[in-house]
């Protein structure tokens, strides 16, 4: 029986840190989020919904990635060959779903 994501949530450390330019949050391998200190509290709580999403896919075992490749659900995709967080690849299709239903969400409480 698998735990739902938003109780997972609770346990998955958000550290706020300075981050690369154009970079908001990055999940890690070590099921913790980084967001970007700087960052408005919109845009934080979108990319922590996105990067939940790849927490999600990792625990899961589709997604992995190390310095040089990203492993989708036994692919292999070098980091060299593409740009990441673009919306066409696998696990992003994904991630950027949350960040609609996100956005959706947002609107509503406007």
């Amino acid at each position: 029986m698998s735990i739902p994501i938003t109780q997972r949530a609770k346990s998955i450390p958000v550290i706020e840190k300075d981050l690369e330019p154009g970079i908001v949050a990055e999940a890690n391998n070590d099921m913790s989020i980084y967001v970007d200190k700087d960052a408005s509290p919109k845009k934080k709580e979108e990319a922590i919904a996105h990067e939940m999403v790849h927490i999600d896919q990792m625990q899961r075992g589709d997604l992995n990635y190390d310095d040089d490749n990203v492993y989708w659900k036994g692919n292999t995709y070098s980091r060299d060959e593409m740009e990441e967080g673009d919306k066409q690849l696998p696990w992003e299709k994904e991630a950027w779903q949350a960040n609609k239903k996100f956005n959706k969400k947002w609107k509503q409480h406007q």
